[in-house]
């Protein structure tokens, strides 16, 4: 008897599961069209959907992958509106296939940037508020040019004065071939600065000043390869020759600056990320997740100085309910050296490492671990908006923002081997909450407008541009 219902319900399993797949429809992809590209090669849009021309993708699927590719093309940064759609033709493959039409509309981003302008050079805005000082600010001149040659590569030319005196060349996401798979990048930058981070003092970073000599002069090559594996992973690796020459004058305000006194070094760095980016959208994510890790080491050319990091950054997010999402941040990283040097023991308050409350000042260490929980509520969603007064200008009269409401808390904690009284941020548990509002706007500007406390005591307003992160 339990043998004979063991063969019913197989039977009738097996039954069911063939009625599936026989009266499942099927849609062959048989063109592909890209409209509003005037300067943008179709391969380099085409390449970001999750199927290609001829590609079979059954009904349940399509949609998805539909929204996939939208969202590819999307974090590409080229364009302020995306949309992809598809269109039935009318003819039949037999009774489950269909022939169908993507439709891929965009409208191009401005590509070329003059670069007039002023850079603040303490950590963030609200540092620099705190204590105006116009020798902390760099005046760029030069140029950016986006997308070159519609292929999505771009060349930085600046030369700087102010803060910082030199030029920089950078030359990015140049592919290698059309598979779309090999990216080389290079750089090349020459620095003279006046003023110089040399310590810490009170929790907060000391710029020494000179008015008579350059405290550093440097120049550093890059060379970038980024193999993408798939649509939303790659890894990048990075080769690195920097030569630094410093002013004696940072010694005597902080002898264990890079380790040893000597006044010149020529370092070189290797470094691997691994990066699998599963956002809805690089610029203000609310769905999805983001994973990065990497390990990096540097060492001089008389390998008498030696530094390994590791590090670790993973980001969530979720729609809880109707116009609210929450989002979570982990970072942490580890590192040795083989000096105790004050450039190597940098953790919270460095490179995009930050906990909000905080932003005025750093918790140095050699290991380091950060938690930001968000919540989030849509006040505004993402609505478009025709400026007629730039109707000549196609590429500005149109933008969209999105405002949203949050409330947040931070959790940090910085490990030191060598505490002193001016780091005392460090080797304490660290914790701020908030409140605040948030801009998303086209070409990937999002202005943030938080008010945050601390358990040391401090709070108030900070101001800033989140740039995405990629």
């Amino acid at each position: 008897m339990k043998k004979s219902l063991t063969v019913i319900v197989f039977l009738t399993a097996l039954l069911l599961s063939t009625n599936i797949i026989i009266s499942q429809e099927y849609y062959f992809v048989s063109e592909i069209t890209v409209r509003g590209n005037n300067k943008t090669d179709e391969k380099t849009i085409i390449r970001e959907l999750p199927f290609e021309l001829g590609s079979i993708v059954d009904a349940e699927s399509l949609n998805n992958l539909i929204k996939q590719g939208e969202q590819n093309i999307n974090n590409l940064s080229l364009f302020t509106s995306v949309s992809v759609s598809t269109e039935l033709f009318c003819e039949h493959l037999g009774s489950k296939y269909h022939n169908i039409r993507v439709v891929i509309d965009v409208i191009e981003r401005w590509y070329y940037w003059p670069r007039i302008g002023l850079r603040l050079e303490d950590r963030n805005f609200s540092s620099w508020i705190k204590n105006p000082d116009w020798e902390n600010v760099t005046l760029e001149t030069g140029f950016t040019i986006n997308n070159v040659l519609g292929k999505n590569q771009t060349i930085k030319l600046l030369v700087t004065s102010g803060f910082n005196k030199g030029f920089m060349f950078d030359y990015s996401n140049l592919a290698l071939g059309t598979t779309g798979k090999h990216y080389l990048g290079c750089n090349f930058t020459r620095l003279y600065s006046r003023v110089q981070n040399v310590s810490l003092v009170d929790n907060e970073p000391f710029y020494l000043k000179s008015d008579t000599s350059f405290l550093t002069s440097s120049y550093t090559a890059l060379l970038t390869y980024t193999y993408r594996q798939k649509i939303r992973l790659s890894h990048n690796f990075k080769l690195k020759f920097a030569y630094v020459e410093l002013d004696p004058a940072i010694f005597s305000h902080n002898p264990n600056y890079w380790g040893n006194r000597e006044i010149k070094r020529r370092g070189y760095s290797i470094e691997y990320n691994f990066i699998l980016d599963e956002r809805d959208n690089v610029q203000y994510p609310l769905e999805g997740y983001f994973i990065r890790a990497g390990i990096s080491g540097y060492v001089t050319n008389r390998m008498d100085t030696k530094y390994i990091t590791a590090e670790g950054d993973y980001h969530y997010y979720k729609k809880i309910f109707n116009k609210g999402y929450m989002s979570a941040r982990v970072q942490c990283g580890i590192s040795k050296s083989s000096v105790e040097g004050y450039i190597f023991n940098r953790a919270i308050g460095y490179n995009n490492i930050n906990l909000r409350g905080y932003e005025l000042y750093v918790a140095d260490g050699q290991h380091y671990f950060v938690f930001s929980p968000t919540v989030k509520y849509n006040i505004l969603p993402k609505t478009y908006y025709t400026l007629n007064f730039l109707s000549f200008l196609p590429r500005f009269s149109k933008i969209h923002f999105a405002l949203y409401a949050k409330l947040y808390t931070d959790i940090g904690y910085a490990w030191h081997k060598y505490p002193t009284a001016d780091n005392g941020l460090s080797n304490k548990l660290l914790q701020s909450w908030g409140a605040g509002l948030d801009l998303a706007s086209y070409y990937d500007i999002t202005l943030t407008v938080d008010y945050s406390f601390n358990n040391i005591g401090k709070h108030g307003f900070f101001i800033s541009l989140m740039a995405p992160i990629k």
